[in-house]
């Protein structure tokens, strides 16, 4: 039998049906983009927050901030999981006969989307909580400590985060994702699908961290070809306007290098996006036909 990783990878680079959901959840589920370039829910938070300066006072800028950065996070979140309900009802379909097409997947699914956006969003807001948890702490002890004096305690405390940080992404971010599966493909409830989730990944840990650490090598991949690139392909456009004399032409070398980089970063994070979720349904359509009580799909 093919191995799940493989099958996911050839679903995500060759099965064109996928696409379309793909796109839609890079564009708002992926965290690549805070990563790379700081654009989340907080970046038009604080956009807003600075246009209000000055005239609600800091309480009242504060409070823009928060209402546009928690607005921004459920659009984002409900838009990416229509993408995923639909990759989900793709890949599990595609996997017994023919893979729908997008519309035929989203018109399926559609009457369980606030069940599986139910059994992800509780994931989605604990990790959210736990990246910005440093932000506070780090106002706390620039005041404490602001020249660095108690360095080693400084590192064990970020090193405590970044292993709970890991700890909940793969004990909740796993459950979370047999949940999701769970609420879509066999309909349950948000309760029976956390704890049938957290089942699975109780009986069969090794296999799941084996496919999480499979979707964080591809996660990882597209980071260490993005980073650079995103410094890389701007800086060379630049150098290379500069041999020009004719605005409009370095208008164009600008344009075609941005154009360029757009491409690479939406086709490659649509792939990782179609990447992950086949997986995950893969894995739990594996784990769910070794358990006792094989499910039968609707």
């Amino acid at each position: 039998m093919e191995p799940d990783y493989r099958q996911a990878l050839r679903y995500a680079l060759g099965e064109r049906r996928l696409w379309a959901a793909g796109l839609l959840a890079a564009l708002t589920l992926s965290e690549a983009w805070w990563v790379i370039y700081g654009w989340g829910p907080e970046y038009l938070g604080e956009r807003w927050k600075g246009a209000f300066a000055g005239r609600l006072g800091d309480a009242g800028s504060l409070a823009v901030f928060l209402a546009v950065a928690l607005a921004a996070f459920v659009v984002l979140k409900a838009t990416g999981y229509l993408g995923e309900m639909v990759l989900i009802r793709q890949v599990a379909q595609g996997v017994r006969s023919e893979m729908p097409w997008f519309t035929e997947a989203f018109s399926a699914s559609r009457g369980r989307y606030i069940h599986l956006a139910a059994a992800l969003l509780p994931r989605d807001a604990l990790r959210a909580l736990l990246i910005y948890l440093p932000v506070p702490l780090l106002a706390l002890w620039n005041r404490w400590d602001p020249r660095l004096d108690h360095l080693l305690l400084y590192v064990a405390l970020f090193a405590a985060w970044f292993a709970l940080l890991a700890a909940a992404d793969f004990l909740v971010g796993v459950t979370a994702a047999l949940a999701a599966r769970g609420a879509l493909l066999e309909r349950q409830g948000m309760r029976e699908a956390w704890r049938r989730g957290w089942s699975l990944l109780r009986r069969h840990a090794v296999r799941c961290l084996a496919a999480w650490l499979q979707v964080l090598a591809a996660d990882l991949a597209f980071l260490v070809l993005a980073w650079p690139l995103s410094a890389l392909v701007p800086w060379g456009a630049g150098m290379a306007s500069g041999l020009l004399r004719a605005a409009p032409l370095r208008w164009l070398v600008h344009g075609a290098a941005y154009a360029v980089l757009a491409a690479f970063l939406v086709g490659g994070q649509t792939a990782v996006q179609c990447y992950r979720s086949s997986l995950w349904t893969l894995t739990y359509i594996r784990l769910e036909e070794t358990g006792d009580n094989p499910p039968t799909r609707r």
